[in-house]
């Protein structure tokens, strides 16, 4: 039928245009409505023929045409003018608005808590506060320095610092309270603030770094990162067999590593002297790596680090504080002497020596052998153990007199300790107790009275008011003071990428996880590019009796949960022998149901003149597939592909059930078994799933393209 007003075409004058083509479909959709968009006419076939120097440009024949892709307004130019229209705009707009931030609020929460550390992990904020608060930056580094692992953290902060709230208790509550800890860390900067009072700091803490540099490391309390524990003794052992051997254990990974007994030393307790083994020694050095400032540079050079002397100061107060009316007839707990001199005021010294008696740690105290406590020692262990033979079982040595156990002036061996505790205790009197230097007070208190003569140039080296010297503190607050003055910036941003080094030590440096994981993507989209396209256009091009029955079957698949197939699934791959392979990984989810469905509703919406025009012109199947239908779907290939790479990509549960090789574990397995590792660590966990989700991100960007192509010219259809 002509088109009114229209002259005939010739044939040299006209061209076929395609339904299946961008013009074609616009056409087909104006022809649907009724209306005509050009000059041209209709053949039977329902395709339009073009007049060649008298037809339209394209643009005229659709309303609009962006990046080649014919599109079709929702609402009518003229309805935008309209309040109805103009609400309903508004609407689409703050529906996808709400949308967007549903999706990214979330989002950027775990990569706040990502930076965060003990002490605002719980705020679940938007924005790391530290970032522009000074005050939380400052706290940022208490927490650390005092995290909450080792026993009595946060009692001995408030040593340090007496001025500390007495309710603060735990880290995320203490985070909580933010006009408290705000105003308290103004209090600590107004001292950096005031020239006079900063010259007296810094003078404190340079005395306090030289003390530190050659201090024995037996007496020292290390805040240490637990996640560098299996990457130290990796270093030191450099294989399992070793480390096992020497730690009398049976693992087979070193990050499953938690020397716990390295964050809970319990220093301050009266019995307590450390078990000289491999793994002690193993402390020691990791300590002596922390003093050196290998696992946190941003402290190189700094007066204080994460490595700090046990002091004994804070069970002292404990102890005066406990005794309630008696503690408080004293004084203040925080400006008692410590230790407490011989000459002390007898309520004093009647306290101390209770205190000796009950809280001291004995490992410090030295008494005098003579031949008379000697004799005693011998009795008491006659007493006790009854024959030498049995002796040298309960302490494992060789023991054939007691002349083999003879009475020391200091603490033995841990294992011949309790026997030496319970004799001073109950044979020497408190009186003839020697403090010794190892304690770390008394040991800072020599040092700075050695420095500056006496006590009146310590007071006016630290801007104090002593009348005492046992009345001097190891000024390891001054020290922090100092530090997080000089090294603000730098201290922060360490700590905040801290995590993310962590992560980047375990996951990606680890076998071989980063090469399983990439092998595994490429080939699960491969083979998902290559199978679910080749089954679709085999059950659309040629039209098989069972085609219905097929794509029901391919559907039912997706009905049953994944967990139900998977015995058989593992089964199967036992009786076949592809266990701990790439295989297992990716041939049970090579054909998907749902994505045969939907490239076969692509590959049935193509005009069939197609695939006309390319047998007519001696194209083989091969080259029909490849060359003309396999780019026309190209929007459902991409969301295939997308589907198909996180399937493989964060697949965690199938690839543990059947590659339980570790040398076989791909980056989300790994990732599964650090957040069950480090589940105390929140923070750091949000770090690891951050940088997990990266390449996904990077993926459905360069997918998004494609896939919204897709989601346009199948409305125009």
């Amino acid at each position: 039928m002509q088109s009114s007003g229209a002259l005939p075409p010739t044939p040299h004058q006209r061209e076929r245009v395609p339904s299946g083509h961008p013009v074609g479909l616009c056409l087909s959709a104006c022809r649907v409505t009724g209306k005509r968009s050009g000059k041209g006419q209709w053949d039977s076939k329902g395709t339009m023929f073009l007049w060649r120097g008298l037809g339209q440009s394209p643009k005229t024949l659709c309303t609009r045409r962006t990046r080649g892709t014919l599109t079709m307004p929702i609402i009518a130019p003229t309805d935008h003018k309209m309040v109805k229209g103009r609400a309903v705009v508004a609407a689409i707009y703050l529906l996808l608005t709400i949308g967007s931030m549903a999706m990214v609020c979330p989002f950027l929460i775990m990569l706040t808590g990502s930076f965060s550390n003990p002490f605002d992990i719980e705020r679940r904020s938007l924005i790391p506060r530290f970032l522009w608060s000074q005050d939380d930056r400052f706290m940022r580094l208490l927490a650390n320095i005092f995290p909450p692992q080792p026993r009595n953290s946060v009692q001995q902060m408030k040593s340090f610092f007496p001025d500390c709230p007495e309710d603060w208790q735990i880290w995320a509550a203490i985070g909580d309270e933010r006009a408290q800890t705000d105003g308290w860390a103004e209090t600590q900067f107004a001292e950096l603030k005031d020239p006079a009072r900063r010259a007296c700091l810094d003078a404190a803490a340079k005395d306090y770094h030289e003390f530190m540099a050659n201090w024995d490391l037996r007496e020292t309390t290390l805040s240490y990162n637990t996640l560098y524990v299996g990457l130290f003794l990796k270093d030191r052992y450099q294989t399992l067999d070793k480390f096992n051997a020497a730690w009398e254990l049976s693992i087979d990974d070193f990050m499953k590593i938690d020397a716990s007994e390295w964050s809970g030393e319990p220093f301050d307790l009266p019995t307590f002297v450390p078990l000289d083994d491999a793994r002690y020694q193993d402390l020691l050095a990791f300590r002596q790596a922390y003093r050196e400032n290998r696992f946190s540079p941003c402290f190189k050079g700094a007066p204080a680090n994460l490595l700090r002397p046990s002091c004994l100061r804070f069970t002292w107060e404990h102890y005066v504080r406990a005794l309630g009316d008696q503690g408080k007839a004293l004084g203040d707990p925080s400006q008692l002497p410590f230790p407490v001199a011989p000459d002390a005021p007898a309520p004093l010294l009647e306290v101390w020596h209770a205190y000796l008696m009950n809280s001291f740690a004995l490992r410090h105290i030295e008494i005098q052998v003579t031949r008379e406590r000697q004799d005693a020692f011998r009795k008491f262990q006659i007493d006790r153990f009854r024959t030498p033979e049995y002796a040298g079982r309960v302490f494992e040595r060789a023991v054939t007199t007691w002349e083999d156990l003879p009475l020391t002036p200091t603490v033995p061996d841990e294992k011949r300790s309790g026997v030496w505790f319970d004799f001073v205790r109950t044979h020497v009197p408190v009186t003839e107790w020697t403090i010794r230097d190892t304690l770390p007070d008394q040991a800072f208190q020599k040092l700075a009275l050695n420095r500056h003569g006496t006590l009146d140039g310590v007071n006016k080296a630290y801007g104090l008011n002593l009348t005492d010297m046992r009345q001097l503190q190891v000024p390891y607050r001054q020290a922090i003071l100092v530090t997080f003055a000089d090294y603000e910036w730098k201290i922060t941003t360490s700590d905040a990428f801290n995590n993310y080094r962590a992560v980047i030590e375990h996951l990606f440096r680890r076998g071989t996880a980063v090469r399983n994981t990439l092998i595994l993507v490429i080939l699960a989209i491969l083979i998902t590019l290559t199978v679910n396209p080749l089954c679709a256009y085999a059950l659309s091009r040629f039209r098989l009796r069972q085609t219905e029955k097929i794509i029901v079957f391919c559907l039912t698949t997706m009905a049953f949960p994944a967990a139900v197939s998977a015995i058989p699934g593992f089964l199967l791959l036992r009786d076949l022998s592809l266990l701990n392979t790439f295989a297992a990984l990716v041939l049970p989810g090579a054909a998907n149901g749902m994505t045969i469905f939907l490239l076969k509703g692509f590959f049935d919406s193509l005009p069939q003149e197609l695939f006309e025009a390319a047998t007519i012109d001696g194209a083989s199947e091969v080259q029909v597939f490849f060359m003309i239908s396999m780019p026309l779907v190209k929007p459902i290939l991409a969301v295939s592909m997308l589907s198909a790479f996180i399937a493989a990509y964060a697949g965690w549960e199938w690839a543990l059930i059947v590659c339980q090789d570790q040398r076989m574990w791909t980056i989300s397995v790994w990732t599964y078994q650090f957040s069950q590792t480090f589940g105390s660590q929140p923070f750091v966990i949000m770090a690891a799933y951050v940088l997990t989700s990266i390449p996904v991100l990077l993926v459905f960007l360069f997918c998004q393209n494609i896939i919204l192509r897709g989601i346009i010219l199948p409305q125009m259809k």
